[in-house]
Parts: structure tokens; sequence; C-alpha cells
């Protein structure tokens, strides 16, 4: 089974595909800033440096697509299907040109999408949609206090949150989307909520 664990930055996707992954023995494909050249200079001048931040998050992402095939079990802390979210939100506030923005829908919609439609052993079984308020995400992202995010304005964080909104109304009749409102809730909690949704229990745990 292949599980997506998504939603902003700061919902808690990372603590909950770890928790999810060590209990049911999944294999765990963690999101790849650590490998990211251009993520510290991103937060700093996002419209210098947007396209290639972006193109750069959607290889590595195909990468572990890819490397997903050799597992019978994986967990996605965020996934190749978002990666359009972030893409639209710097296209809104004016980050990417129109050129740029253009360029990146097209290779998008013509090589991702139609390999994720056409190749089986690729396909995303569930997609965990992880919700929270624009500023409960805030609150957490101050709260663990990252240093590349103390800078980025509260509107990035907001019109991240409309958008993934937007995308799920876009995608919930194409993908199986199981959405799990966060709002005061702990992560374990959170873990076994989607545990119990999906069943994970009862799954043949061998990776």
């Amino acid at each position: 089974m292949k599980i997506v664990i998504s939603g902003v930055v700061g919902v808690g996707k990372s603590t909950i595909s770890n928790l999810l992954a060590n209990k049911y023995n999944f294999h765990l494909f963690e999101e790849p800033v650590e490998k990211n050249p251009f993520l510290d200079e991103f937060y700093k001048n996002p419209k210098k440096i947007a396209f290639q931040m972006e193109l750069f998050m959607t290889l590595m992402r195909s990468q572990q697509l890819n490397q997903s095939k050799n597992f019978n079990n994986v967990i996605f802390d965020r996934s190749i299907l978002e990666d359009p979210i972030f893409v639209d939100v710097l296209y809104e506030m004016k980050h990417l040109n129109d050129t740029d923005y253009k360029i990146y829908m097209e290779f998008y919609n013509e090589v991702i999408l139609n390999t994720l439609k056409l190749d089986k052993k690729v396909k995303i079984d569930k997609v965990i949609y992880l919700t929270a308020s624009a500023k409960t995400a805030i609150d957490r992202i101050e709260k663990r206090g990252r240093e590349v995010e103390k800078n980025v304005d509260n509107e990035y964080w907001e019109v991240l949150n409309k958008h993934y909104d937007l995308w799920y109304k876009k995608f919930k009749n194409h993908f199986e989307i199981i959405v799990i409102d966060t709002e005061n809730k702990e992560p374990d909690m959170i873990a076994n909520e989607i545990a119990s949704v999906i069943k994970l229990g009862d799954l043949d745990n061998e990776n």
C-alpha cells in the first residue's frame, strides 16, 4: 500500500508519518528538504529562485516515487501530488512569472500526472489530508522554530492553506483522499485515527 500524508507546512505531517511508519513497519520517504540546495535562498528571496526550487522538489519526489516500487508498504511525507500547490502559491504571490509557471504546469500535467495514471506500480492508494486553520499552522511553525521559516511572512502560509483546500476540491474525485482534522489533537491521537480509518492493523506489514 502506498499512503501519502499531505497538508500545509506546520500541520504535523512529518511527526505523524514517522509514528505510522514505525508502528506499522512502512518504508518512509521523508520530505527531501535536507537535500535541497535552494531552500535557504528560497526563503530569503523566493522570486529569485522559485522555479529552480520547485523543479528540484518535483525531481526529488519523482525519484522517491520510482524507488517506492521496491517496497510493499510505503508512506510519503508529502508527495508529488502536492507540488503544484506550491507553484500556484508562488504564482499568485508573483514570485513566478507567466512563462515559468506555464512551463512547469505543462510539464507536470503531461509527464507527472500521466505517469501516475498509467504506471500501476506507482499508484497512490490513499491520501491522508491533514487539515488545520492557517492560524494553528502558523502557531506550530513558530513553536518548532526552524531558522529558515522564521522570516517568512504570514501571508505565504495563509495563501498556502487556501490553495491546499482548492487542491482538495479539485482532486477529491481523482484520488482517494481522506480528510483528518488536526485541530486540538495530539500526534498520537491523529495517528491512531488514521490507522483506524484505513485499517492499517489488518495489513500484511512485511516490507
